[in-house]
């Protein structure tokens, strides 16, 4: 069994693309891992994102998870974290276990006390798109966005290059626009034949860890009044239409472009958002422009109806009243 570890920040899609890995015969994603309670990476922060089931398994009291059900005793030691780690992802029964808990210091942490056959995939949006989901997330402003997104980066390749850990640089919009050469690059990463079942991906069992809900929506054995439950217990209540927006956003399939930033972030916003320090250098390495991240907002201006450009162009002034 060989690891293989999603990197990189939170919003880039890690969990859609790790269940429609698991649709290979050879791949079994688990999801966070880090977010297992026995590793206590999050004891006395957030405790409500801690996890001991599975995505599907987790909204049933009743259901019995194969993998994650019977966990043993937290390790002792960092060396004994790395042997539970192996025993845990062997449960998936596969030649290859997909981690996506995307943060880097939980890779190096294994690596670093033994665990030595690991790849990574490093996956990222621009990080305009990832701005505008960190602001809906949190409230915090576009520019603050950018500059987290930043140091993410900065701070996996960087975590990356110096254990060199092999690892494989991939961009969102690369899933969107074309999802089956997406797929064929990473399962010939990852030294595997076949293909993965893009479409269809929820048919395959999947037992993930944490992630987006979106991923999860379109699968059998979720249930929304659970689901709806547990988060309103949890203080995190849903939007009366979100689940129906995830439903659908996941029905779309095939390609489709990544432009909810192209609509809500202003020209001029975005512009000192990517003329922080170091902004435009990460973005480099990573494969993105600022350039013709702007060139592609243009584009899709000139294809939205007047009635939506006179709603952008509101947005842009009060921006730039705020700023005076």
């Amino acid at each position: 069994m060989r690891s293989i570890f999603i990197v990189g920040s939170s919003f880039c899609g890690s969990t859609i693309i790790g269940n429609t890995l698991n649709s290979h015969s050879q791949v079994f994603h688990a999801g966070e891992v880090d977010r297992l309670s026995l590793f206590r990476r999050y004891h006395g922060a957030d405790e409500t994102y801690l996890l001991n089931s599975c995505g599907l398994c987790g909204l049933d009291d009743k259901a019995h998870c194969p993998v994650w059900d019977d966990l043993p005793p937290p390790p002792a030691t960092p060396q004994e974290a790395v042997s539970l780690y192996r025993t845990l992802m062997a449960r998936g029964g596969k030649e290859v276990a997909l981690d996506g808990s995307k943060n880097v210091d939980w890779l190096a942490y294994l690596h670093d006390h033994g665990l030595r056959n690991a790849g990574a995939i490093l996956l990222s949006r621009n990080p305009l798109a990832f701005a505008k989901s960190h602001r809906d997330a949190t409230g915090a402003p576009v520019w603050q966005g950018v500059e987290i997104w930043r140091n993410i980066y900065n701070h996996t390749l960087r975590s990356l290059i110096t254990r060199q850990i092999p690892f494989i640089s991939m961009r969102h919009a690369d899933l969107t626009s074309n999802p089956q050469g997406f797929y064929a690059r990473l399962l010939e990463f990852m030294g595997l034949d076949g293909m993965v079942d893009v479409e269809q991906y929820f048919q395959f069992p999947v037992h993930a860890l944490g992630g987006n809900v979106g991923a999860f929506v379109r699968y059998r054995d979720f249930n929304t009044q659970r689901y709806e439950a547990r988060e309103a217990q949890n203080k995190r209540p849903l939007g009366v239409m979100e689940i129906e927006e995830k439903q659908a956003r996941q029905k779309r399939g095939g390609t489709w472009r990544d432009t909810a930033w192209m609509q809500s972030i202003p020209d001029a916003e975005a512009g000192a958002a990517l003329n922080l320090p170091g902004v435009a250098d990460t973005m480099s390495l990573l494969g993105y422009s600022a350039y013709e991240l702007f060139m592609a907002k243009q584009k899709w201006r000139l294809t939205q109806s007047p009635r939506t450009l006179l709603r952008d162009g509101v947005k842009l002034l009060r921006s730039n009243r705020t700023g005076c």
